[in-house]
């Protein structure tokens, strides 16, 4: 489906369409638990990494102008 017959649907209908659109979302996420997802511990053998909200800080630090 392309934008053109999004915009030819009716309110009821593109409801209808989101609704299901977010249904196949969740079906798709509920397959791979976080935990699982190859993501997750991606940076667990970075020894800088080990404190992940001092790393934050000092990038922030260090990186933006006012520091924030």
């Amino acid at each position: 489906m392309d934008l053109k017959e999004l915009e030819a649907l009716s309110d009821d209908e593109l409801e209808a369409v989101i609704d299901r659109a977010e249904a196949i979302l969740r079906e798709r996420l509920a397959k791979v638990p976080l935990r699982d997802d190859p993501a997750i511990g991606m940076w667990a053998d970075r020894e800088d990494m080990k404190d992940s909200a001092a790393w934050v800080r000092k990038l922030r630090q260090h990186g933006w102008p006012d520091g924030a």
